[in-house]
């Protein structure tokens, strides 16, 4: 990829008896993020479900300057030190896709 503006979407399913675990992760999370120079476009929550498994709950996009930035950001001890965190806060794995525009 290119040296240009891409997206990390993040599709997770909360962990709803974890709410401090997860409040804490999504502060710590935001702040990794802006380190990587990523900054939240929108997020989305489920509000009903039409086709599909349906375990999605929330989806997050953050935009970056670069695909680099993201990859760097995925392999930083900032990122991997909220592992055990983010399981906590979640209920299964969390989906992490880099998107760019078609």
């Amino acid at each position: 990829m290119e040296n240009k503006a891409v997206f990390l979407v993040i599709n997770s399913v909360p962990n709803t008896d974890e709410m401090e675990q997860l409040k804490l992760y999504s502060k710590e999370i935001v702040k990794v993020f802006s380190a990587f120079e990523g900054k939240i476009v929108h997020r989305y929550k489920t509000v009903e479900h039409l086709m599909g498994n349906g375990t999605i709950k929330n989806v997050v996009i953050v935009e970056f300057p670069s695909a680099e930035k993201v990859k760097s950001m995925r392999e930083s001890e900032a990122f991997n030190a909220l592992n055990d965190l983010r399981k906590k806060a979640f209920k299964q794995d969390v989906d992490l896709m880099l998107c760019e525009s078609m």
